[in-house]
């Protein structure tokens, strides 16, 4: 004899109910997966562009102009399309957008560089007047022959090597702007208290990248942190504040 099973209506409503909630998390869930993929891929452009500002710095004296020519450009291939000519014009209109819609809502650059190295120890130490001809007056590290410079003048004790002089250290903060609401309500709450320029980012729904790096100079360093005003977003030294001088 064969039984037979009914679902009453109740039944039917939960399993609907529970169906539903199933669904829209797994919708979560993957609208999470595509926002994290979206944030790495943008991160590796920032990467790949601060190492192209690096190598413009390297060697261009450390000019900070160069440093950030390189890394606007190497940054465009996050707003290019399909329908962008030889010349990417409208990849450019587009870069220049979204830069000026995050500078709208958070008060700041899209994006700071902060220049760790040569700092003002360095330049102390090692720099010297009349290096760099298309640098005058400003002090200037010599980039040859670093190693008979070390011969002949080893650092003190705890003082900076000639080798540590000649390396540019930058630090990038790149302002992201996740695709999920919810993201960047969480982040919001994050940055609520905080003053700092991630924090200040934070608190309107942004997400800070950082990627820091070295680099051997290729040219002399020029201590160019005296000259005003710096390029935008370009800093001298370690700065978290959201403002710099």
């Amino acid at each position: 004899m064969t039984a037979f099973f009914f679902a009453c209506p109740r039944q039917r409503g939960a399993a609907a109910i529970e169906f539903a909630v199933a669904g829209a998390l797994v919708l979560l869930l993957g609208l999470l997966a595509v926002d994290a993929a979206r944030w790495q891929a943008v991160r590796q452009i920032a990467h790949l562009a601060l190492m192209e500002a690096a190598r413009a710095g390297s060697t261009a004296h450390g000019n900070p102009a160069r440093i950030r020519q390189a890394f606007q450009l190497a940054l465009l291939p996050l707003h290019a399309s399909a329908e962008d000519d030889a010349s990417r014009t409208g990849t450019r209109r587009r870069q220049e957008r979204a830069q000026a819609g995050t500078a709208a809502l958070t008060g700041l650059t899209p994006w700071r560089i902060e220049v760790l190295q040569p700092d003002a120890r360095a330049f102390r130490e090692h720099g010297r007047t009349g290096l760099v001809a298309a640098a005058p007056g400003l002090r200037a590290i010599d980039n040859d022959y670093q190693d008979l410079q070390h011969a002949r003048r080893p650092p003190r004790p705890g003082g900076m090597s000639v080798f540590d002089a000649n390396t540019l250290k930058l630090r990038l903060t790149y302002l992201h702007r996740p695709l999920l609401p919810p993201v960047r309500v969480l982040l919001a709450a994050l940055g609520r208290d905080d003053a700092s320029y991630a924090g200040v980012a934070r608190a309107q729904g942004l997400l800070p990248i950082q990627v820091e790096l070295e680099m051997e100079m290729h040219s002399h360093p020029v201590d160019w942190s005296g000259k005003a005003p710096q390029p935008e977003g370009m800093v001298f030294g370690a700065c978290r504040d959201a403002r710099c001088r």
